[in-house]
């Protein structure tokens, strides 16, 4: 008995580690996630649709051939009669039965609308891939700020943890003076609700950080059941980082979608005005035609009579009551449009790229700041709780000087928000420089 539930054990353990998934590093968890995330996948499978679009306009440039056959059964047959002499003859035309089989060849020869359909086919491959590009940087994007959230909650719950040692400090010392008859009830009481927040704030600290990696399951395609556990920190590092974007920003993905897409209406365009050329088109056919009243196809004294013929087609347009005329003027304001669009995309990176490299500029100066105004926080509290203890402080003066730590505490959070978000963001623009 002890040995099956060993076993058993041992499967239940294996089973908690295969679903287990740890990760040390923000770079790790990108690439795992950028594999299972549900709206890149939907994106690669754009790329393949229009593959299969590409393939489909490739259809229309090559020769089509098609074999039928028809089979008729003449139920009454055409009957003439016809009066000589005084006596009348009947006379049936034709076969009862008839079957003819048939095969035809065509083949576009000019067809300048249908050349045009495939290079826009082709163009749209690559939308797709920019597509696919700018999905690619927008979740990862979303995976950062999403990981460095967790991080950063992370970081709220270690200050939590502290401040609630702090407040069982305080509390025991209060304790300690309204022992001795230093100070009245109200001290107390207010120490005692000082550490219930603290220990409020440290549940909910707990709290934000599980919906936080909640919402990097969402993000990596995985059950919120299922368990993910990352082993990292929130460090700030002095890393060099030129404080400018380097990038050519024709490489970014969203101007080169948007460029993509005004070429493509500049191609619709022309593919609207390329119906008006006439077309012309060769055709080849063949087939046999058997006529039996007996319905014996097979014999070998069945007649066969051949019929063959090729030639070509021209098609002219001259008048289509002017939808070819609108399907133009209407083209042209689609490409007049997406021109607009790329030249706003365009300024709009410009914009964002310089707003970007101030915040960067901003967020390290503030970093600095915020760093040195929490040391010092923390330090004016070390100092006052002393000095309230040899009670040359009062207790109001303490609350200050603790408040005055918790709001260098948040300020420090939000501080470090902004320089690991503008930092990644500008890494990630000058990396298109390196691909």
């Amino acid at each position: 008995m002890t040995k099956w539930i060993t076993t058993a054990l041992l499967f239940i353990s294996i089973g908690s580690l295969q679903a287990q998934q740890v990760f040390v590093s923000l770079d790790q968890f990108t690439d795992y996630a950028l594999q299972h995330n549900p709206s890149l996948q939907q994106a690669i499978l754009n790329e393949k649709v229009e593959e299969q679009n590409k393939n489909s306009a490739i259809a229309p440039l090559l020769p089509t051939a098609n074999a039928a056959a028809t089979f008729t059964d003449n139920l009454i047959l055409n009957t003439q009669i016809v009066a000589f002499n005084g006596v009348t003859q009947e006379f049936r035309f034709g076969s009862k039965y008839v079957l003819n089989p048939y095969g035809n060849l065509n083949v576009n020869l000019i067809n300048a609308s249908n050349f045009q359909s495939l290079t826009i086919a082709k163009k749209n491959q690559e939308l797709a891939a920019a597509n696919t590009a700018l999905s690619t940087e927008q979740i990862k994007l979303s995976i950062a700020q999403a990981y460095y959230l967790y991080l950063l909650y992370q970081s709220n719950f270690d200050f939590s943890e502290r401040n609630l040692k702090n407040a069982d400090t305080l509390l025991h010392i209060t304790q300690v003076r309204f022992d001795n008859q230093y100070i009245d009830e109200l001290d107390l009481n207010r120490s005692k609700s000082t550490r219930l927040q603290a220990e409020n704030q440290l549940s909910q600290s707990g709290v934000l950080m599980e919906k936080a990696l909640n919402n990097l399951k969402l993000i990596a395609g995985m059950n919120v059941t299922d368990k993910l556990v990352i082993q990292d920190r929130l460090v700030i590092q002095d890393i060099p980082l030129a404080e400018a974007i380097t990038a050519n920003m024709y490489t970014r993905p969203e101007l080169r979608t948007s460029m993509l897409r005004s070429q493509i209406a500049g191609m619709s365009s022309t593919r609207e005005k390329l119906r008006f050329a006439p077309e012309l088109s060769g055709f080849a056919n063949y087939g046999v035609t058997g006529l039996n009243n007996n319905f014996r196809f097979t014999d070998a004294s069945q007649k066969w009579y051949k019929a063959s013929a090729i030639g070509l087609t021209l098609n002219v347009p001259v008048f289509a009551g002017g939808i070819k005329y609108y399907s133009v003027q209407k083209a042209k304001l689609n490409q007049q449009i997406a021109v607009l669009d790329q030249q706003n995309t365009q300024l709009k990176t410009a914009k964002e790229d310089q707003d970007l490299v101030l915040d960067f500029v901003k967020a390290k100066s503030d970093l600095r700041a915020r760093q040195q105004q929490l040391s010092l926080s923390d330090r004016n509290y070390d100092l006052a709780l002393v000095k309230y203890k040899n009670e040359s402080l009062t207790y109001d003066n303490l609350v200050n000087v603790q408040n005055e730590m918790l709001a260098a505490q948040q300020q420090m959070l939000q501080a470090e928000a902004d320089y690991v978000t503008s930092q990644y963001k500008i890494k990630l623009i000058n990396s298109y420089d390196k691909k």
